[in-house]
């Protein structure tokens, strides 16, 4: 099965084309996705979403929705899942918005299969660029996805959620452990100076 069969993909928003000035009467305020709002690990990063004021109303189509997959056309080629906390948000031209077939598969396996090395290999033919490698969209759309049932899509969404929140907790954890050796150290070295 390929991606266009299991969802309706579309490019984001010029935002230069939209972006108010001065002059313009009526304004519009969105936040907006960039590059950095995208986490390793699926998630969308809120702290480096932007302010965007925009001269007219953005099109709903323009504008996340819950369950839409995004990713970013320049490299790393990271995916995201949307929630309903994160809808409304303004998606920019370098970012490829996913509307997926519910009935097909499940917003969040697809983001992890997109953010797999098996996707990330097949995709890796299809960048262009010699300054910012993209990807192209067509061959996003054309990307063979072997999908599971549904059912099952959601068990490894189950699995793999329970994996990321481990890691982030042996990650938190690591952080916790360094700074306090390091806190020992400094408390240790400071008493033999005295």
């Amino acid at each position: 099965m390929r991606l266009k069969d299991i969802s309706n993909l579309r490019t984001g928003l010029v935002t230069a084309r939209k972006k108010a000035s001065a002059v313009d009467e009526e304004t519009y305020s969105y936040k907006a996705v960039t590059l950095k709002s995208f986490n390793h690990n699926g998630c969308l990063s809120v702290k480096y979403l932007d302010n965007f004021t925009s001269k007219e109303k953005i099109k709903e189509i323009y504008l996340t929705q819950a369950n839409d997959v995004l990713i970013r056309l320049r490299e790393p080629n990271i995916a995201l899942d949307i929630n309903e906390k994160n809808s409304g948000l303004v998606i920019p031209s370098f970012v490829a918005s996913l509307r997926v077939d519910e009935t097909k598969v499940d917003s969040k396996f697809l983001t992890y299969y997109l953010n797999s090395t098996t996707a990330k290999r097949a995709l890796n033919s299809s960048i262009t660029g010699t300054a910012i490698n993209m990807i192209k969209t067509k061959e996003l759309e054309d990307l063979e996805i072997k999908l599971p049932s549904l059912e099952e899509q959601k068990k490894i969404v189950e699995f793999l959620d329970l994996a990321s929140k481990e890691i982030d907790l042996l990650e938190e954890l690591k952080n916790k452990k360094e700074k306090y050796y390091r806190d020992v150290f400094n408390k240790i070295i400071n008493q033999e100076i005295k």
